[in-house]
């Protein structure tokens, strides 16, 4: 097992080479044996030294050349070096082997992961399938892989119910680093707990936060080593590398001690431990104590300082057409490498580029234009080989659509050319989210205040767009499942954000950044959306009852990128932003972008600034101003079946927006409270990611919240809306919750609204008294009488409703609230059912009075009949599981109906299957009625030798809108399969097929059809590299047509079989032989109105080599191109010498007596002549 990350010989070259004297027995278990006294200077056969195998590392000066006259006479040692022995006494490597024996008899392995491991933070409490109770007994367990660089942790407990937004701190536990603690649940409504762990400079990093009184269902295990990273800041500068201590044979019963830290082994034997440690030497010591079991041993581990890995490929071609008498000289040439690495400051590089095969004068003219495929595309198997048969995988390490790739980074500072993600955040207005083609760089300080923020920190990103932006707004609907406005979507661009909106004023009051893969599963290809929780339409409700369906709508807002279907997207997106924390409280921020990005043509700048006053409490405000169309957006009420558009507006205009949020027992008011205020004004023509704004608006409005005594609280709110179109709306009011035992509670609210617009103008004052009881601890009740005191234009909001929390104790739970009076029936209920194995089931059912159809200018429905909603999820066993929804929605004068079913069965540890079922109806009978079906099929394989999978995605639109007139009919079907088959280790078969057929009205995706199969053969013979053999086979069906020079242009349609064979065969070290036959039938036509022509051509090339001395070879390569259609036969002989300059660079002559190619795509012939060629390779 290598346990050094350099070889000999590279140390050698340093001048450091470190050699291990290993004397007799420290290895191992202590000996009995007694000293002994040595014999004529050497020890007796049947003894050994107590410290006979003690390790001591010896660093040694320049010269490490044997001395070949000097005979090193065995005595009780031995010289290791890179853990080979090279002289020494044969007793003491008897040791050593018994030890290794040992260790592999246990299994275990002490391995260097390598640098820039990545940190991992999270927290487990007991009882995770639980909400817990206040008062209730739980253990928190911390887990880190890097407690060498921590000091101290501690869990600090928090009430995000109470206190304002960052809620109120209750109580802070410390906790060792990757050890446990227990505490009582202190008394809140809706507990979290985050683990903050600090370094020796006060900086900390912290987790998000862990529920408490609700289930904490992110899927943890209880092993402290699965790898699981829930860090949500970040401020210990980490540099090092990972070091994993690994059993799998560990008798039961025992215990190890390695690391520091004693593990306990699974009930099969097995344990892993990885920690990231400092660089330079480490003594990694391991100790296996068990009844069954005694085993002791140490291993010395260095992490370098600095660590690289490159590779690189430089040709270059000088050469001589000559055709039909004439001469003409070309220089061709390719640059491609890859390099990452750490320097001595902890500096991590990544480069990579590859110019592809082109003119010389060519390479580095386009060096940072964006290429249709990305880096890795560029090396795609279909141009070369799609299987080499040597078990080399592909990591896209370096994403990007040019041709380069720079990423430079250090403590959270990095500089990057490629694709990333151009973010700008801590601004309201001038928020930017957008994946794209460009430089983007991040720099921080290293200096954090006292809350763990840098002091500074500065973001620019100037980028080329590859795609377009599109930005969905989605009301919830009450389920899960959201179908978004674009199919195609590109692969990683989303940012999913949860809204929670004010209707009245247009404000967006909190935002919640939903993670992949935890909240939402993404299907590209169909375009739809599958939350992990249900998302109500609304929330936030206070005493008096404004609106029955909500006072605050919550949406579901996606920003991603999709691909036109009218070619590539041109254009350019710039933006940036710095701010710094001047002092601890006072930060001041300045933003700017500029779009240049399809119909976008945008400028935008602005400043803010915030005075923190406490943890929670703080003063903020800022200034923006944009220039030109930005994006629009496009929004649904009913999960995405129908859209509405809202287009991006022309002219320019600014906002302005200053709030606060205070904490009154944070800032030392002797009591538990908030007051929060906020005032924004926009202009009209003022257009952000959030806001558009057609007409002047201006909006204020203030909240406070008061804990006058244990059981008395109240409160006071006001919001106003104004715009230059006359129209007005205003809610205030005031309120009061007196709890007047731990039963009963009473609340009043006093609410005067104001309406002036074009369908409604008035006032009105309302009186409301609610009563909740807490009958057990299971089932509480509520009561709402409300009445109108007076009105004027505005109808009477006279009302009355139950209210229903139950808790059955069986894992149901049931939350209903019902209304009725003068302006309608309102109902929200929900039933659902939560299980420890992950299963889950919920029924639904709500009524808003007020919905609005946003296809018909807003005009409300007085009869709508509600939203149904239906769904969940089973683990039925270890190997299915299934989950299904449905939505029915009697919306007025239009109903729609939308199903989701899916399945994951795993018969077997090796396949896996996958079914999911969409389904959406509308029956309208102003817009049109409207059908979509959705089916999608997966399965997935993997054992030593198959690796296979595959997935089918159907989809099947009808329906007309009448509004727009437009046809909406579309069929889709999309297949993808990959399979790699290892027949031996020297045999290897690949084959992989996409496959597309789609009739569409343009929209979206692309009408057309595409066949893409590709079978890949490889031999080679592990046993003796003689013999190698490459086999391909593409069929290729285009009639959607490749884009045009970027753009809208179609370009040529095809029907292609391509084969390809490559052999080679060693006689011996001088002579190679190497034969290829290659085939290609095609039809290609102009467009899709062309007739198809064929082409087809055949290849036949035999070559050899010749091996003269160390530093030369010979080629020569006979060529024969026949083209069936042209009845023509090409002969063509190929003569070339190279020379060998040491082991990274040839030069070579030749000369080509053919006019053509081995390339079959290669159509120019024009190849005849001289050159010369140059490769070097690292």
């Amino acid at each position: 097992m290598q346990m050094l990350k350099m070889k000999t010989g590279s140390r050698l070259l340093c001048g450091t080479a470190f050699l291990t004297l290993v004397a007799a027995g420290a290895l191992a278990q202590p000996v009995s044996e007694p000293a002994c006294d040595l014999v004529d200077g050497a020890l007796p056969a049947d003894c050994q030294r107590p410290n006979g195998t003690t390790a001591v590392n010896m660093p040694t000066g320049e010269n490490t050349e044997w001395d070949e006259g000097v005979v090193a006479a065995p005595g009780g040692f031995q010289i290791v070096i890179d853990g080979e022995p090279v002289i020494g006494d044969a007793r003491v490597e008897d040791v050593i082997r018994k030890t290794d024996v040992a260790l592999e008899e246990a299994k275990v392995q002490v391995r260097f992961d390598g640098l820039g491991a990545r940190p991992r933070l999270d927290l487990q409490r007991s009882d995770a399938s639980l909400g817990l109770d206040p008062g209730a007994p739980v253990t928190f367990t911390s887990q880190l892989n890097y407690p060498a660089y921590v000091t101290r942790g501690e869990v600090r407990i928090i009430d995000r119910a109470s206190g304002g937004l960052g809620g109120r701190l209750l109580a802070v536990v410390p906790i060792d680093p990757n050890g446990q603690t227990n505490i009582a649940l202190p008394e809140g409504d809706r507990l979290v707990a985050v683990h903050r762990v600090y370094d020796s400079q006060g900086r900390f990093d912290e987790t998000v936060d862990i529920p408490l009184t609700m289930i904490d269902d992110r899927g943890l295990s209880g092993d402290v080593e699965e790898g699981t990273d829930a860090a949500s800041r970040r401020g210990i500068p980490i540099r090092g590398g990972a070091v994993t201590v690994s059993g799998e044979s560990v008798a039961p019963g025992s215990v190890v001690t390695t690391l520091g830290e004693t593990v306990q082994p699974s009930p099969d034997g097995g344990f892993v431990l990885q920690r990231i440690l400092s660089t330079g030497e480490h003594a990694v010591d391991v100790q296996i104590n068990g009844p069954a079991q005694q085993l002791g041993y140490s291993r010395d581990i260095e992490i370098p300082r600095r660590d690289l890995f490159y590779t690189a490929l430089v040709d270059a071609t000088l050469g001589v057409n000559k055709q039909d008498g004439d001469s003409d000289t070309y220089t061709r040439g390719r640059l491609a490498f890859y390099a990452n690495g750490y320097d001595d400051r902890g500096i991590e590089y990544t480069f990579a580029a590859d110019t592809s095969d082109a003119d010389i004068q060519d390479l580095f003219e386009s060096f940072d234009d964006k290429d249709p495929s990305s880096l890795l595309r560029r090396i795609d198997p279909n141009e070369y080989y799609p299987v080499y048969g040597d078990g080399s995988t592909m990591v896209e390490d370096a994403p990007t659509q040019g041709k380069f790739y720079a990423r430079i980074e250090k403590d959270r500072n990095y500089a990057v050319w490629g694709n990333s993600q151009a973010e700008l955040k801590n601004t309201e207005f001038l928020r930017n989210e957008r994946v794209l083609y460009g430089a983007n760089v991040h720099w921080e300080s290293q200096q954090q205040t006292s809350f763990g923020e840098p002091r500074a920190q500065a973001t620019l990103y100037a980028a080329q767009p590859d795609n377009l932006p599109q930005r969905d707004v989605l009301r919830g609907t009450g389920g899960s499942v959201y179908f978004l406005s674009r199919q195609d979507i590109t692969r990683g661009s989303e940012v999913i954000t949860v809204e929670l909106r004010d209707p009245v004023t247009g404000r967006v009051i909190d935002r919640r950044r939903l993670v992949p893969g935890t909240d939402y599963e993404v299907n590209y290809l169909q375009g739809s959306i599958r939350l992990a929780v249900p998302l109500s339409s609304s929330s936030g409700e206070g005493v008096v009852v404004t609106s029955p369906g909500g006072s605050t709508e919550l949406n579901l807002v996606a920003q991603y990128e999709y691909t036109p279907v009218g070619g590539t997207v041109s254009g350019a997106s710039v933006g940036g932003r710095f701010e710094s924390w001047v002092t601890d409280s006072l930060r001041v921020g300045v933003s700017g972008q500029r779009e240049e990005t399809g119909i976008a043509d945008q400028s935008a700048y602005g400043a803010d600034i915030r005075y923190r006053l406490g943890e929670n409490s703080y003063v903020e405000a800022e200034y923006a101003k944009s220039e030109g169309p930005g994006f629009g957006y496009r929004s649904s009420t009913d999960g995405g079946l129908i859209y509405d558009s809202t287009a991006p507006l022309t002219g320019n205009g600014h906002a302005t927006r200053i709030e606060t949020e205070l904490d009154l027992a944070e800032l030392g008011a002797g009591r538990n409270g908030t007051v929060s205020a906020y005032y924004q004004r926009r202009t009209e023509g003022f257009s952000s990611l959030d806001y558009i704004t057609s007409s002047a608006e201006r909006l204020w409005g203030f909240d406070v919240e008061v804990e006058a005594s244990d059981r008395l609280t109240w409160g006071a709110y006001y919001d106003d809306f104004r715009n230059d179109r006359d129209q007005r709306n205003s809610e205030g009011g005031v309120q009061a919750i007196y709890k007047q035992d731990a039963v009963n509670e009473w609340a009043f609210g006093l609410e005067h609204v104001r309406r002036d617009s074009a369908t409604e103008t008035g006032n009105r004052t309302d009186a409301a008294l609610r009563y909740n009881r807490q009958v057990n601890d299971s089932l509480s009740v509520s009561v709402l009488a409300q009445a109108t005191l007076s009105n004027e234009g505005l109808s009477r909001n006279n009302r009355f409703g139950l209210g229903v929390e139950k808790d059955f104790g069986n894992g149901w739970t049931v939350n209903a609230e019902a209304s009725d009076g003068t302006l309608g029936f309102g109902a929200d209920i929900l039933a659902s059912y939560e299980r420890a194995d992950n299963s889950s089931l919920y029924f639904g059912y709500e009524v808003d009075p007020d919905a609005y159809d946003i296809r018909r200018s807003g005009t409300a429905l007085s009869d709508n009949r509600g939203r149904f909603v239906f769904g969940g999820r089973r683990q039925v066993n270890d190997n299915t599981s299934f989950y299904g929804e449905n939505t029915y929605d009697i919306f007025g004068n239009r109903d729609s109906l939308t199903s989701t079913y899916g399945i994951d069965y795993k018969p077997t540890q090796f396949l896996t299957y996958s079914v999911g079922l969409d389904v959406g109806q509308i029956r309208d009978d102003v817009s049109g009625d409207f059908k979509r079906h959705a089916l999608s099929l997966g399965a997935n394989y993997e054992d030593e030798q198959l690796t296979a999978s595959g997935r089918v995605e159907y989809r099947r639109e009808r329906g007309d809108d009448d509004l727009t007139a437009r046809d909406r009919d579309a069929d889709t079907i999309l297949l993808t399969a990959n399979a790699t088959y290892k027949l031996d280790e020297s045999r290897t078969l690949l084959a992989y097929l996409d496959y597309a057929d789609t009739d569409t009205d343009e929209t979206s995706i692309r009408d057309g059809r595409l066949t893409d199969f590709v079978l890949g053969y490889a031999v080679r013979p592990i046993d003796n590299d003689r013999f190698n053999m490459l086999f391909k086979y593409r069929y290729y069906y285009d009639r959607y047509g490749q884009t045009v020079d970027g753009t809208d242009q179609r370009g040529p349609l095809q029907k292609s079989h391509i084969f390809t064979v490559d052999a080679e065969y060693d006689l011996n070290q001088q002579w190679s032989i190497g034969g290829k036959i290659g085939g290609r039938l095609s039809e290609t036509a102009s467009g899709p109105t062309g007739g198809f022509r064929q082409n087809d051509a055949w290849l036949v090339v035999a070559n050899a080599r010749y091996h003269v001395v160390h530093n030369w070879d010979l080629l020569v390569e006979a060529r024969a191109l026949k083209l069936d259609q042209a009845d023509t036969t090409d002969m063509g002989l190929l003569a070339a010498g190279y020379r060998h300059f040491g082991n990274n660079m040839k030069v070579g002559v030749g000369y080509n007596f053919g006019s053509f190619s081995d390339d079959l795509s290669d159509m120019t012939d024009d190849d005849k002549g001289l050159f010369i060629n140059a490769i070097a390779k690292f």
